[in-house]
């Protein structure tokens, strides 16, 4: 291990974390499910469902009509879809899909705070790579794990560690912090055992202070905010 190797790690999540882009991600997936899948209905509470990664969910939707599993064909299918519909509404307008506020830099930014980062996002990975792209986020060389190391999200954060702990040539980060904005990112970073980070403003930080946590922020505006937030956030008690 380098001595000038950083000892923190930041794990972001990306749809609603990173990037801005709920409504239009929501839409296009739901989409791309009914439409490949054939289902008759979709529960869109994503807290419905045991695992929520692009995958998982496509897969129990299709067991509750179907009772049993889609092809890997079908989820294929499914995921080139999703992502057509992605390049196409962000063709039409490119606001849909937008970084949050100081997100383009905070790569950048935190690493000159000692801080190194990594990608866990329960998203397919082409359909990440894409958003992120159209949103001008620079995640090369970037660790990430994706729905494809699933399907659970405490998996996909765990596999984001891992590969961050392999790129910097670190046995063991002293301190590694989740940041995300769904409750299916506040249960994987207490299943992990990890300090963690919401991100959100309204309904969506009210959710996740009922869940506990206590450190949220609206956006990465004021790196010295998010640093701060890094450093002070506390590792939520396991659910019983």
């Amino acid at each position: 291990m380098s001595d000038s190797a950083p000892r923190k790690l930041a794990i972001f999540d990306v749809d609603g974390t990173l990037l801005d882009n709920m409504e239009v991600e929501d839409a296009c997936y739901s989409a791309a499910l009914c439409e490949v899948l054939e289902l008759p209905s979709l529960d869109t509470d994503w807290t419905h469902y045991e695992h929520v990664s692009d995958a998982a969910i496509a897969v129990e939707a299709y067991r509750r009509h179907y009772g049993s599993a889609p092809s890997a064909a079908q989820l294929e299918a499914t995921s080139a879809r999703f992502v057509r519909l992605l390049a196409e509404a962000h063709d039409t307008d490119t606001g849909v899909i937008r970084a949050m506020n100081g997100a383009a830099r905070l790569f950048e930014a935190l690493a000159r705070h000692g801080w190194a980062v990594a990608i866990a996002t329960g998203a397919w990975r082409r359909a990440s790579e894409l958003k992120m792209s159209a949103a001008g986020l620079r995640y090369e060389g970037v660790p990430m794990a994706t729905s494809e190391d699933g399907p659970a999200r405490a998996s996909i954060v765990f596999a984001a560690r891992v590969r961050a702990e392999l790129h910097h040539a670190v046995d063991r980060f002293d301190r590694v912090v989740s940041i995300g904005d769904g409750l299916w990112d506040v249960f994987a970073a207490r299943d992990l055992g990890l300090p963690f980070v919401g991100i959100g403003r309204g309904v969506r930080a009210n959710g996740l202070r009922a869940a506990g946590v206590g450190v949220i922020l609206e956006d990465y505006a004021d790196i010295g905010v998010t640093v701060a937030a890094l450093d002070s956030a506390i590792t939520l008690p396991r659910r019983p």
